[in-house]
């Protein structure tokens, strides 16, 4: 299973889809990372997220981070039990409580 990236231009959500695991995490990774440079928010739609292991769950974690740091919001909009089960699993709080 491959991960599958959304973005437009009219300020929609990034919507991630498929396998947020290790084996796509470099590709994720820059995608997240040109896409809180080109906007004023990182808003997330992980709806589509199917399965997720630890990087996945680093790797968001650090998106949050990063836009913090770039003075930008962050937010998920919309969840997957795939993601909420990963955190559960690995004792992290949930990244969708507010900045």
């Amino acid at each position: 299973m491959k991960l599958k990236i959304t973005t437009t231009q009219d300020g929609a959500p990034m919507r991630l889809a498929g396998a947020l695991e290790i084996h796509c995490i470099e590709a994720a990774r820059d995608a997240l990372l040109n896409h809180v440079e080109r906007r004023q928010s990182l808003e997330l739609d992980l709806s589509g997220v199917e399965s997720c292991d630890a990087a996945g769950l680093q790797l968001l974690l650090a998106a949050r981070v990063s836009a913090r740091v770039l003075g930008k919001a962050f937010a998920i909009c919309a969840s997957a039990p795939a993601v909420e089960e990963c955190g559960r699993r690995l004792g992290v709080a949930w990244l969708a409580q507010p900045n």
